[in-house]
């Protein structure tokens, strides 16, 4: 018995699975097929299952991985493509014989050389025995490589798509061997890519669709729900036989030009249908038409990691969008709120602009009111006057051609000179904690140090005294002083 259980395997990071959590089992006496087009991931599920590639998942051969089991040769038949592709694969070095290379093979498995000339008699090769293998058809080289498979008298067969390419005769023969073998009691597990061939040879058909598995059915609901039985009729005369076919319950459809495609009724009746009519037919074939595989979604991936995971469409877009509006978010506060700078010895903050349209004049704030007390931790975050935004306008309201400007710098100084035009200071909120006061400032008796005695009327009259320069030498202002932020 064979159990695989999550087998995964994805090529490089970011890339889409290869194989995807494969999970059945191959049940001793019965014939497995693993389905798939090509490209679907069998031949490499296969190699995982033998570890000839690094992957995730377990594979047990009678309850033990395959590294595990002492003597595989002597267990497990494994028939995996060689040198070549399909009908040019070749089961051995060209030049020797078909008798000697068998030999060869039993010696290395440690059987005795006996039993290289049954599985000749056994797979109907003993007359070219003697031939070597340059000469053998396709057909032979897939029966030598399955006697090369059998030396050891394993209980379990491994064949990667073992009719591929052959002759239908050929086919037929290697269908009557392993259904044979899984009779007396062997585990066969086969990979095929045709679901016709599926429907005559398996007991079970697990189906892989873009290395993910989408179906894992007996061989009777596999052929309900995967193929579908119809009859080719040809004549001269298929509108009136489509009539009465109808009335007879059958569902009939156009094939061709003159032809029909008819379904729940069987060739005999339709033969007789027409004979009893005296409609005359040109062809009257049974054949099977092949359901599409059932798509499975494709996974969903980190391009960091490799890690896979699978998830539906609708969850996919709503965690997309959540992650795109806290990103704005983020960035909406990092735009309109500057970083709080640490709490330092000298709690004198700087001057700091309200929030306002982008096109609006900038204007300084008023300086604090005497007497009223600050607080550092008091004042709201708002967006302050950048030197390197001052630095880039500064030159274009100084330019000569626009004299437009001009008027906005003398508002700009006017209003920090004219008490009238001062904006009123909105209140600022209240707060839980004890907030902490600088000594009132006087006039007469000034008792606070030095460094409290800078205010925001002095970092004004410095930038006041900056922008007038600026404006009279027609030279840019320099973004050294801190206190403009």
């Amino acid at each position: 018995m064979i159990q695989i259980t999550g087998l995964t395997k994805v090529r490089h990071k970011g890339a889409p699975p290869i194989v995807l959590d494969v999970t059945f089992d191959a049940r001793p006496g019965m014939v497995t097929v693993l389905l798939g087009d090509e490209g679907a991931g069998k031949s490499t599920a296969l190699r995982l299952m033998l570890e000839l590639e690094r992957g995730q998942g377990v594979t047990l051969f009678d309850g033990r991985p395959y590294r595990r089991i002492r003597r595989p040769e002597r267990q497990i038949g494994v028939l995996l493509s060689g040198p070549g592709d399909g009908a040019t694969a070749v089961a051995g070095n060209p030049g020797r014989k078909a008798r000697g290379h068998l030999r060869m093979l039993a010696a290395a498995v440690g059987v005795p050389v006996r039993r290289a000339d049954e599985l000749l008699e056994q797979t109907r090769l003993s007359a070219v025995a003697e031939q070597r293998l340059r000469t053998f058809s396709p057909g032979m080289h897939r029966r030598l490589s399955l006697a090369a498979a059998l030396l050891g008298d394993p209980g379990t067969l491994l064949l990667d798509a073992p009719t591929e390419g052959l002759s239908p005769r050929n086919v037929e023969w290697f269908h009557s061997f392993l259904r044979s073998f899984a009779v007396a009691g062997g585990t066969v597990l086969v990979t095929t890519r045709t679901p016709r061939e599926a429907a005559q040879l398996a007991d079970r058909v697990v189906t892989l669709d873009r290395g993910r598995l989408v179906a894992d059915q007996p061989v009777a609901e596999f052929c309900r729900t995967r193929l579908s039985p119809e009859v080719a009729v040809r004549g001269p005369q298929m509108a009136r036989l489509a009539d009465m076919l109808v009335n007879q319950g059958a569902r009939v459809r156009p094939d061709g030009g003159a032809g029909l495609a008819v379904a729940g009724i069987d060739r005999t009746e339709i033969g007789e249908l027409a004979y009893r009519n005296g409609i005359l037919l040109h062809e009257l074939a049974d054949r099977v038409v092949e359901q599409p595989v059932p798509r499975a979604a494709p996974p969903v991936t980190s391009g960091n990691s490799g890690h896979l995971g699978l998830q539906r469409d609708s969850e996919a877009a709503h965690e997309t969008a959540q992650e795109m509006a806290h990103a704005s978010a983020h960035t909406s506060v990092t735009e309109a709120t500057p970083p709080t700078p640490e709490p330092s010895a000298t709690p004198a903050p700087l001057p700091t602009l309200p929030d306002r349209p982008a096109s609006a004049v900038p204007t300084v704030p008023e300086p604090a009111t005497e007497g009223r007390a600050r607080d550092d931790a008091a004042v709201r975050p708002t967006r302050a006057l950048p030197v390197a935004a001052v630095t880039a306008v500064l030159p274009a309201l100084t330019a000569a051609p626009q004299a437009d400007h001009a008027p906005a710098v003398d508002r700009l100084l006017r209003n920090q000179l004219t008490p009238a035009a001062r904006p009123t200071p909105a209140p600022e909120p209240a707060r839980t904690e004890p907030a902490r006061t600088e000594p009132v400032r006087s006039d007469a008796a000034p008792t606070q140090p030095s460094q409290y005695r800078e205010s925001a009327a002095d970092l004004l009259s410095d930038d006041t005294v900056r922008l007038g320069r600026v404006t009279a030498g027609k030279t840019p202002a320099t973004p050294d002083d801190h206190r403009s932020e």
